[in-house]
């Protein structure tokens, strides 16, 4: 049940993070694009932006150093642990006794409710998708195929585009449909034209043709496709849609570009024609997953005209692409930077069910952190050293309180001599017949004599001594010698990090 809640927050948080890495996407490309109008134009600009949204969602999901970040750890304390595993019954109704007097927190509500409200719009999406992809299965049944031969007594395709058409097998059929000449799929999509297309003039039906063969060798509809897909998947984010209007409007800007180049003024005016043409044409816009040579309104068409009349699209400055690619990086690197670290992250294992770490029973430990994350587990072998790991490594913040496992008396507290001074500041604590050693500290706040309780602070966390970071290392000793402290200190697995139980399970599996 842990691992799926942790699932679960974690698709939580993709979302949250393609929502925000989408606004701010949206908000620097929209102020860029009045400062820098060629920005509209450059299909790179659009993908990219749709990048970031994808990347963004995926960075709950990768694997994190233990040092990386500026969030803290993000962790269940033991009751909402304990409430997680009541949870099934609790819903089912059938739960008794102490596991279903536990309140289901808000932390442990917000996943599942959130999959709800996901599906449920993610269900309504998919239904308009269906709808739309009937409307176009009998528009395509309806269709008729053009062969080879008719291709050539179409008149719209030169030698060399139907020696293209033919060599990389695009299907071209024609429609009756009042519909605007298109690509229609993403993989590998096939030119839908419209019987109409036939009263435009010689020249303006090459030139249309030309438009969406240079969408066709360019991938645009695999592009498109790609957007409508994230779109689908993040359907709550506001910015996808606005992202996906500013490609397409991208990509037929470029292409109408194409065509024109270097064609006098005459033709520039056929072809402006031509789209306008189309556009009354056109009775009904179906929804598409393709590109279309026809505007989808009065507004898109006027502009495009107005652009036909210039001779090239406005040049992207080096100096603009860079600024706005760092912009782009510098959004997914604070996304990465702000991401919480997960401190139950190995599945479903027992948790001590009481909301703060106290003793379980007579002879268990409480924890020495209210926030436990460990990072290091007892008897693994590490790079840095040739000798099994004597203890258990648990990350924290340098400064965080170190407190007494258990009621004892205090052994030794500041510079430790032991093991050539590599524990640094170190306090141990004798428990009678066992003893806890806290090394690395920054502060030790006991002397050597004194008598502590059990959750008393005695230091704080540092790196002093031989230590790669501010961590807590635990040892526990009997006789002299150390054995394993999660037999006094119950549930740490579900504190682990992911690295620590993979490298645990890797060597016990290898006999190491």
């Amino acid at each position: 049940m842990i691992a799926l809640y942790l699932g679960l927050f974690k698709w939580l948080l993709a979302c949250a993070g393609s929502a925000l890495a989408g606004l701010l996407a949206w908000a620097l490309l929209a102020g860029a694009a009045r400062l820098r109008p060629a920005l509209l134009s450059r299909r790179v600009v659009w993908l990219a932006a749709h990048g970031v949204v994808a990347v963004a969602a995926l960075l709950p999901f990768l694997p994190r150093g233990e040092r990386i970040g500026i969030a803290p750890p993000l962790t269940l304390s033991a009751a909402e642990s304990s409430a997680m595993r009541a949870t099934p019954a609790i819903m089912a109704g059938g739960a008794d006794g102490e596991d279903a007097a536990q309140p289901l927190s808000l932390a442990l509500l917000m996943p599942p409710l959130w999959m709800l409200v996901y599906a449920a719009g993610l269900a309504v999406v998919l239904a308009r998708l269906l709808r739309a992809r009937r409307i176009w299965r009998g528009l395509l049944a309806a269709a008729r195929p053009l062969s080879a031969q008719a291709l050539l007594e179409h008149g719209a395709f030169n030698a060399r585009q139907l020696a293209d058409i033919a060599r990389r097998g695009l299907t071209v059929m024609e429609t009756d449909a009042a519909i605007s000449p298109m690509l229609v799929g993403a993989w590998r999509p096939l030119l839908l034209l419209p019987r109409h297309l036939r009263g435009f003039g010689a020249e303006q039906q090459q030139m249309i043709v030309a438009h969406e063969l240079y969408h066709w060798r360019r991938h645009d509809p695999l592009c498109l496709g790609l957007a409508a897909a994230l779109q689908t998947l993040f359907w709550f984010n506001p910015a996808l849609p606005w992202m996906r209007r500013q490609l397409e409007w991208a990509l037929e800007l470029s292409c109408d570009q194409h065509v024109l180049a270097g064609r006098p003024q005459r033709e520039r005016k056929q072809y402006a024609a031509a789209l306008l043409m189309q556009w009354k044409t056109q009775a009904a816009s179906l929804p598409v997953a393709g590109v279309a040579f026809g505007g989808i309104d009065g507004t898109t068409v006027a502009a495009r005209v107005r652009q036909m009349q210039q001779a090239s699209l406005p040049a992207l400055g080096r100096a603009t692409a860079a600024l706005l690619a760092l912009s782009m990086i510098g959004i997914l690197a604070a996304g990465f930077m702000l991401q919480p670290a997960l401190a139950l992250d190995a599945g479903p294992q027992p948790v001590v069910a009481t909301s703060a770490p106290a003793v379980v029973a007579p002879s268990a430990w409480r924890y020495p952190l209210e926030k436990m994350r460990v990072t290091g587990f007892f008897g693994v072998h590490r790079d840095i050293l040739a000798t099994p790991h004597k203890g258990i490594d648990l990350g924290a913040a340098k400064g965080t309180p170190v407190l007494a496992a258990a009621d004892g008396v205090v052994l030794s507290a500041g510079a430790f001599a032991e093991n050539n001074g590599r524990y640094g500041n170190t306090v141990v604590i004798d428990h009678g017949g066992q003893q806890s050693l806290y090394a690395h500290l920054d502060s030790v706040a006991v002397k050597a004599g004194q008598r502590v309780a059990a959750g008393q602070t005695i230091g704080a966390v540092g790196e002093t001594g031989f230590a790669t970071g501010p961590h807590l290392h635990l040892e526990a000793r009997r006789d002299g010698r150390v054995f394993d402290p999660a037999t006094k200190l119950a549930g740490l697995d579900a504190y682990a990090t992911r690295r620590a139980v993979r490298v645990r399970r890797q060597q016990l599996s290898a006999g190491i």
